[in-house]
């Protein structure tokens, strides 16, 4: 039998190599990966250009689905491992322990063939319209601890800045949640495909703008701080802006201080999810997905063999006119 493959980043530069040898313990999970998305985070960091840290040989991929090897169950991957022994941890604010690991970063992801993961993480697939649409998980854990956990306040009108996974599973979360949704995008282009996405969602898309909001949530690609000024520009006096950008690390805000404070604007760092409250966000938001509509069908329709991934980067990449609003790359299916 050949050897496993997987993308890996090492030196500075991606390629696809034999996947790390998995050890056949009690507490791991071989999973053979049918498919596995490309995080909007990840993007900048699988490219040369890339000036933030990575682990010394990393093996990326999160965002996973696919099926066990003895079973042939479908599953999907929580890729969140902490501690369980410090006080954040015991909270259930996983997302905060210091000595959080991950799959797909501290641990081998999931652009690859097969991935063995700790038996912990794997939770079984429901019964979705596609199961591709589970790649979504993530995503939308990550806005539902947004929306959950950086808006405890009355539902009222929402901006949303953004036009990738995370900036649409956060309008139709919020929309549930009863927000009057608007969302910003950056260009004619993007502006349509967002309508065509959320066309059984009740949202309303704009492009470069928002109307007064009470709260903004920042969702958008973190290369400058233009949309965090843009949230703060449309936030109203003492309203909330969110921020779940995955900032570049030499991005910094070059807004007045002086002006966000003393209009009383609250900014919220909403950093991936957690387990608090007794809510679990990564189950709960495959749930949601149970109902998922023409927004997951188009946010998972860009899919490429594993061996494509150079090529599914590269219109990641592209103008937005021929952009997808995300890439899964599939393996065995």
């Amino acid at each position: 039998m050949s050897p496993l493959r997987a993308w890996t980043v090492g030196g500075g530069s991606l390629r696809l190599a034999a996947a790390p040898r998995p050890t056949d313990t009690d507490d791991t999970t071989l999973i053979h990966v049918r498919y596995s998305g490309i995080c909007g985070s990840d993007i900048p960091k699988l490219c040369p250009s890339w000036r933030g840290p990575v682990p010394s040989q990393w093996f990326p991929g999160h965002e996973i689905v696919g099926t066990v090897a003895r079973t042939v169950d479908w599953v999907c991957v929580d890729p969140l491992l902490g501690c369980r022994s410090c006080p954040a941890c015991a909270d259930g604010h996983v997302h905060l322990c210091h000595g959080l690991r991950r799959v797909g970063w501290d641990l081998p992801g999931g652009l690859a063939e097969a991935v063995r993961v700790p038996s912990s993480s794997v939770v079984r697939l429901p019964a979705l319209r596609d199961p591709a649409h589970g790649v979504l998980t993530d995503a939308m854990a990550v806005a539902l601890h947004g929306v959950r956990c950086g808006l405890p306040i009355r539902p009222g009108r929402l901006g949303v800045i953004g036009t990738g996974a995370v900036a649409v599973c956060t309008a139709v979360c919020a929309v549930q949640a009863g927000w009057e949704v608007h969302i910003a995008a950056r260009s004619a282009e993007r502006r349509d495909q967002l309508h065509q996405a959320l066309s059984d969602v009740p949202v309303t898309v704009h492009q470069r703008t928002l109307p007064p909001c009470e709260a903004v949530v920042d969702a958008a690609s973190g290369q400058s701080d233009a949309p965090l000024r843009l949230a703060v520009a449309c936030v109203r006096d003492g309203g909330t802006v969110v921020v779940q950008n995955a900032y570049s690390p030499q991005v910094v805000l070059s807004l007045p201080l002086r002006n966000l404070f003393r209009r009383s604007i609250t900014v919220r760092g909403s950093y991936s999810y957690c387990r608090a409250y007794g809510r679990d966000d990564f189950r709960d938001a495959l749930a949601l997905l149970t109902h998922g509509g023409s927004w997951a069908d188009l946010l998972t329709k860009d899919r490429y063999p594993l061996l494509d991934l150079p090529r599914a980067l590269s219109d990641l990449r592209g103008t937005d006119s021929r952009r997808p609003l995300k890439a899964l790359l599939t393996a065995g299916v």
